[in-house]
């Protein structure tokens, strides 16, 4: 084989190999910003979460509250009925 016949075949070969390191290259990155794009994302869903937690904790307690009264109104009756028998 001659020379130039090995320099016309080098050059499409070393371009597919530098296309090829070029494509994983660039998905390597794309996975890292992905992967930090997803931290972000669970953490705020997380935080949502946490306060959604806490809204329904304190609807629940409203509800228990509306149930059974027990505030001090009921208590001043209770002792105006009993002071006026």
């Amino acid at each position: 084989m001659s020379w130039e016949l090995l320099l016309l075949l080098a050059c499409p070969l070393m371009m597919l190999v530098c296309m090829k390191g070029m494509f994983f290259g660039n998905k390597a990155s794309k996975a890292n910003q992905t992967n930090q794009t997803n931290q972000t994302d669970l953490q705020s869903l997380q935080i949502k979460m946490a306060d959604i937690m806490e809204q329904n904790h304190k609807l629940t307690q409203e509800i228990e509250n509306i149930k059974n009264p027990k505030s001090d109104e009921t208590n001043v009756i209770d002792l105006k009925k009993a002071q006026n028998s």
